[in-house]
C-alpha cells in the first residue's frame, strides 16, 4: 500500500494508529541494531524515536503531510526517513 492509498483509504484518526504502528516497528528495530552493535543492551536510538513521535510538538502532522507529498512512496519508507533525520540511525 502506498502513502497515496493510505491518506485516500484511512480518516486522520486511523493514520494516526497505522502511523503509531510503524513507530513501534522502527523503534524496536532500532533497538535490535544499536544492541548488536554496542555488544549490550542499547535504547537510546529505541527512546529518540519513541519521544520524537509521542513528545514532540507536530511530529504526526509532519509526518502526515509527508504521507500525502510523497503519495507514491510506501508510508513506512517516509516514517523511517523522517525519523531517521531526528534520530539518526
Amino acid at each position: 500500500m502506498t502513502a497515496g492509498t493510505l491518506v485516500e483509504r484511512l480518516p486522520v484518526s486511523e493514520r494516526y494508529t497505522y502511523v503509531a504502528g510503524v513507530i513501534d516497528g522502527l523503534a524496536y528495530a532500532r533497538f535490535q541494531k544499536d544492541t548488536a552493535a554496542a555488544g549490550e543492551k542499547s535504547e537510546d536510538g529505541m527512546i529518540c524515536i519513541y519521544d520524537w513521535f509521542y513528545k514532540g510538538e507536530n511530529t504526526f502532522e509532519t509526518i502526515d503531510a509527508a504521507l500525502k507529498a510523497y503519495g507514491e512512496h510506501l508510508p513506512s519508507t517516509l516514517v523511517a526517513t523522517l525519523a531517521q533525520r531526528e534520530c539518526g540511525g
